[in-house]
């Protein structure tokens, strides 16, 4: 998952990395109130790269001349993306560029520094004149003093980078990143270094571990912005609390959700809707007690198995003691249930009207007669590779067992529309 400029320099402030003083505004309005003094920056917040040279980032020396740059940056789609955000920014006179990062080769297997005297939007000559220094083993201050030895800086300015580059790796290591670049690193006159932009890609499967990075992944739009809000609001204590849905983001979508925190929740909902997907509604679970988990996921089946409206589920699990098995018996037990009354030729042998009940050892789900049984299409993904789950277990049920987040989004969205679609034709 990319992150914004904006949000890339958070981190940077973070682990001490200098970054200009700035303001993120979310329309020209703001510019009124702008606690920067002129001249500044403006800086379209997008993925996509190339943004000076299509009009992406302006210089402005007044509030008049920013609130006119700001509505063209605004309007200014740069490869089919709009800003939602422009990041204003101090100016800053440097005297050199610099290009720095840090990756995990997954060929290698192993973290790479990377590092070029020249910095900036001119890529060919950052390329020619990119040096690299692969980690070997646990990293040290070595490692960065060999890559700024590499680009070929000395005194001062090898001091100054050395140091950038170790809390780069520091941000990198703690917060489970794939990539992190500063382009360019501007160093000025005093020999003073600073971050005038930058780049980071978290690790999707690191995400629930650090919540506090969610924050970030609300740019795609501000129905996110107000899930998380709602979320956050939530006492979560205990399942009991949360075994109805918390939110009910879109009546006529026949999609649920189901995850065992709040931050894979948001990660799950997030990643949907980006693609367009709407939700009817999100379950968590964050109960550690078996017997009460199994109480809640009863609760939660009823829930959902009593709205017609849903036909697809995506269970999303970082896996809390035995609720994965839980799961899955819940599904065969339905899946059974639903096999003898499709079977059923006879009256005698149809649901009274008393309602369905589905058993287990402990509790049990119980189904009003009013809505018939109904096939669900539900997919599962574990975040945690701790956890293996044989393909006998899921034999005759309709469970799509996916590893891969990107691959379980995309098979939900299908499914989705192949049951709007089949609902269509009815």
């Amino acid at each position: 998952m990319d992150l914004l400029e904006y949000q890339a320099k958070q981190l940077f402030e973070q682990v001490g990395i200098p970054i200009l003083p700035s303001q993120s505004i979310s329309s020209a309005s703001e510019l009124k109130n702008l606690h920067i003094p002129y001249p500044i920056v403006l800086k379209s917040q997008v993925l996509a790269s190339g943004r000076a040279k299509v009009g992406g980032v302006k210089f402005v020396e007044n509030t008049i001349d920013a609130i006119a740059a700001s509505q063209s940056i605004f309007n200014l789609p740069i490869e089919g993306e709009y800003p939602k955000v422009i990041l204003a920014e101090a100016r800053y006179d440097a005297e050199n560029e610099f290009f720095l990062a840090i990756m995990l080769d997954y060929a290698l297997k192993k973290t790479v520094l990377l590092g070029s005297s020249y910095g900036g939007i001119n890529i060919e000559i950052l390329l020619d004149n990119l040096q690299t220094c692969v980690i070997e083993e646990e990293f040290s201050p070595f490692y960065a003093r060999r890559l700024v030895k590499q680009m070929g800086l000395t005194g001062k300015a090898m001091a100054s980078v050395s140091k950038i580059i170790e809390k780069m790796y520091d941000l990198f290591i703690t917060h489970d990143l794939d990539i992190i670049e500063i382009n360019p690193l501007a160093i000025n006159a005093n020999g003073e270094v600073m971050a005038l932009d930058g780049k980071i890609r978290v690790n999707d499967y690191a995400l629930n571990r650090h919540p506090y990075l969610l924050k970030s992944l609300t740019r795609e739009t501000p129905q996110i912005s107000s899930i998380i809000n709602t979320l956050h609001q939530q006492n979560y204590s205990t399942v009991k609390e949360v075994n109805k849905s918390i939110l009910e983001l879109n009546s006529e979508s026949n999609l649920a959700i189901i995850s065992d925190s709040i931050d894979l929740s948001i990660l799950t909902i997030n990643s949907l809707i980006s693609q367009g997907q709407k939700i009817h509604s999100c379950y968590i679970l964050s109960s550690e007690n078996n017997d009460e988990g199994q109480e809640n996921i009863n609760d939660l089946f009823t829930n959902i198995i009593n709205n017609s409206t849903i036909e697809v589920v995506m269970i999303n699990l970082s896996v809390l003691g035995d609720i994965v098995d839980l799961f899955i018996q819940k599904i065969a037990q339905y899946s059974q249930k639903q096999a003898t009354i499709s079977s059923s030729g006879s009256d005698d042998r149809a649901d009274r009207a008393t309602g369905v009940r589905l058993y287990n050892n402990q509790s049990s789900l119980t189904i009003k007669s009013s809505q018939p049984l109904r096939k669900i299409d539900w997919i599962l993904r574990i975040t945690s590779s701790n956890v293996t789950i044989h393909q006998e277990k899921l034999n005759g049920l309709p469970i799509h067992y996916l590893a891969e987040l990107d691959m379980a989004i995309a098979l939900t969205i299908k499914n989705c529309q192949l049951a709007l679609d089949k609902d269509n034709l009815k």
